[in-house]
């Protein structure tokens, strides 16, 4: 059966789309996404720009990348800049968009069974993953992504249109199987009614693909598409089981044996898998602010230590040990908290440093060592807005290419400045191979050294521009600002800053070929 617009459940799903007070933001933050097209030298910064604007989902996706995809890449990624290289821009946009889906799930009145739906998804993207293994024709990023979308009509179901739900787990309740419920109530399958609403949502062509195929129970087995079919549908079996509190040990260990004899799986080797599949849940549970001991599922995969499910420190902070429960949380001043905060600014700082250099060795593409680059500067300094400008090869204008924080894309279009005219802190910088702090609070004359319009774009009290001298040409800027005039640019921001200049710079001068004035 094929859902259209004029069917009753899809018309019910409408409304209830319609009349949720949080749609209106979610369906715009998911629909820049997919409004990227795939340009080399364009995906990785307009991606990044989308999902730093957000440090959830910032957290997220790094976290996910580390804990699920580490195996595959044996390397830490401390950048969504790096993040996009490593998985590539349509998975990176799958799994940010799947990401916003989950987020907007969660805020149901009707959250205990959303819960225990998220967890089955995230537990089935885990599971098919592992199921993969070493398969070098099912990649465990794309199957990891289309795993977690498996059940997604299900939860769209649950959460829109929950008295119908409730009236189909009634009749699962008295034997009824799941797909014959779900036609009786809403005239189709939950999977068929999913699908339509993906369509509607336009997410990407080749997910709504994937997933119409994996829910088609006349697709055929064979070939890497009816492998990735059966691994999905097999891990998708085992979560169910893994997580059910109904099912007693012996009838959860034939089920993962039909499961093994589906997929050809040794045991031995599957009992592996989901040992592992329980740790890497309990990791993304933590990540995703779910407390799995508040949740009806099977003691197999409840965590045993509450200390499992501490909430997660940021991507590359240590955890601090907790307090005791026999005595009060120890308080620090605000000075200690501040210097914390530094601390692990200046790690972060170092590990984008280290990053950049494993880049450079393996000669990924300038654009992109720039787009780390800068977001190291934004995430690591904290700047507002951070952004990379270039000489044009006839070195009578400097032009603002790409870069990051909130309004940029205003800025970039009114940061196009001559050269030979030293009315502009751009000129001046270059001219005199020097930092220009420009500060009109300061001093009233600076507001003279950009015009009119820039100010009134900016909305920025003061900036700074760093001239990057390739043997001791200039050839381009940062630019960097604070919006609050209550946190200055200090000396200590400019000498990390610096750091990245020099960095930049060697990227420059080994990348012979960079692409910079296409």
């Amino acid at each position: 059966m094929t859902i259209t617009s004029s069917s009753p459940s899809f018309s019910a799903l409408h409304r209830a789309i319609n009349e949720s007070p949080g749609f209106p933001a979610f369906t715009a933050n998911v629909q820049e996404l997919l409004a990227i097209q795939d340009n080399p030298y364009k995906t990785v910064n307009a991606v990044s720009s989308i999902i730093l604007r957000d440090l959830s989902l910032t957290t997220q996706i790094l976290k996910i990348v580390n804990s699920i995809f580490y195996q595959n890449y044996q390397r830490q990624v401390h950048t969504v800049s790096s993040a996009v290289m490593v998985l590539g821009f349509d998975r990176l946009r799958d799994l940010a968009v799947g990401l916003r889906l989950f987020e907007h799930f969660q805020k149901s009145a009707h959250l205990s069974h959303i819960k225990q739906l998220i967890v089955l998804s995230f537990l089935t993207a885990i599971q098919a993953q592992e199921l993969v293994g070493d398969d070098p024709q099912l990649k465990a990023e794309e199957v990891f992504i289309t795993a977690l979308l498996f059940n997604i009509g299900e939860l769209i179901v649950a959460y829109y249109l929950p008295r119908e739900y409730q009236r189909i787990q009634e009749l699962r309740e008295k034997g009824e199987a799941r797909s014959t419920a779900a036609q009786r109530i809403l005239k189709a399958t939950m999977e068929e009614v999913g699908l339509a609403i993906l369509k509607d949502w336009n997410l990407p062509d080749s997910m709504v693909k994937r997933l119409t195929f994996l829910h088609n129970a006349g697709a055929s087995g064979a070939g890497v598409e009816g492998r990735l079919r059966k691994t999905i549908k097999g891990a998708f079996d085992l979560s169910r089981n893994l997580l059910d509190p109904g099912v007693e040990p012996e009838e959860r260990r034939q089920k993962e044996e039909k499961v093994c004899q589906a997929l050809g799986l040794n045991p031995q080797n599957l009992g592996q898998s989901l040992t592992a599949g329980k740790k890497r849940l309990h990791e993304m549970a933590q990540l995703l602010g779910i407390d799995l001991r508040e949740m009806e599922i099977s003691d197999d995969i409840r965590p045993k230590d509450a200390r499992e499910l501490k909430a997660a420190p940021a991507p590359g902070t240590p955890e601090q040990p907790a307090a005791p429960a026999d005595k009060p949380a120890r308080t620090y001043p605000k000075e200690v908290d501040i210097l914390s905060e530094d601390l692990k600014n200046l790690q972060f700082l170092y590990q984008v440093v280290e990053e950049v250099n494993q880049a450079l060795v393996s000669q990924a593409p300038i654009n992109q060592i720039l787009l780390m680059i800068l977001e190291g500067i934004f995430r690591g300094i904290s700047f507002d807005r951070v952004i990379f400008s270039l000489v044009n090869p006839q070195r009578t204008y400097i032009t603002g290419r790409f870069g990051l924080g909130d309004g940029v894309d205003d800025l970039l279009r009114v940061l196009n400045l001559p050269l030979k005219d030293h009315g502009n802190a751009f000129a001046l910088a270059l001219e005199d191979r020097q930092e220009y702090l420009v500060s009109p609070q300061i001093r009233l004359r600076d507001r003279d050294l950009m015009d009119t319009n820039f100010w009134q774009v900016s909305r920025s009290p003061s900036f700074l521009v760093v001239p990057l001298l390739v043997e001791q040409i200039p050839i381009g800027a940062f630019y960097v600002d604070r919006v609050d005039s209550a946190v200055p640019i200090s000396e200590e921001d400019r000498r990390r800053l610096r750091i990245f200049r020099d960095l930049t710079i060697i990227s420059l001068r080994l990348s012979k070929k960079a692409k910079l004035f296409e």
